[in-house]
């Protein structure tokens, strides 16, 4: 039987991805890149902020299509690339969640990663 899933409330959900972003925006690697895609970060955030629920609770209004948004960006979603994006992410998590719910938010975005890095690897990405 495997452990329930931790509950991370909405608000520290959607710090989190605050956060995180704000880092990724200053970083010398990926900054650029999510700098010059993204125009509107608020809307951003909020798509991730449901992408994320629902990856951990299930359904929340997310009805979104990541890896062919992303698609346009695969030269850019080198390994190094993905590597930067999951110490940020695994950083921000460490320091604002409980060990249980970084934890799994960390696997998850693992996950997220490894998917990516395929779906870009296949002739067309989708």
């Amino acid at each position: 039987m495997q452990p329930p899933i931790p509950r991370i409330p909405d608000d520290t959900l959607r710090k989190l991805i605050a956060v995180f972003y704000a880092r990724v925006r200053k970083d010398p690697l990926i900054g650029p890149v999510f700098n010059a895609s993204i125009s509107d970060w608020n809307a951003h955030q909020d798509t991730l902020f449901h992408f994320w629920a629902s990856l951990l609770y299930g359904n929340t209004g997310y009805n979104g299509r990541p890896v062919p948004a992303h698609f346009k960006h695969r030269e850019h979603m080198t390994p190094e690339a993905f590597t930067r994006w999951l110490t940020l992410w695994r950083q921000t998590t460490t320091e604002l969640l409980t060990p249980e719910a970084a934890a799994l938010l960390q696997n998850r975005a693992e996950c997220v990663g490894n998917s990516f890095q395929r779906a870009m690897s296949f002739q067309g990405g989708v």
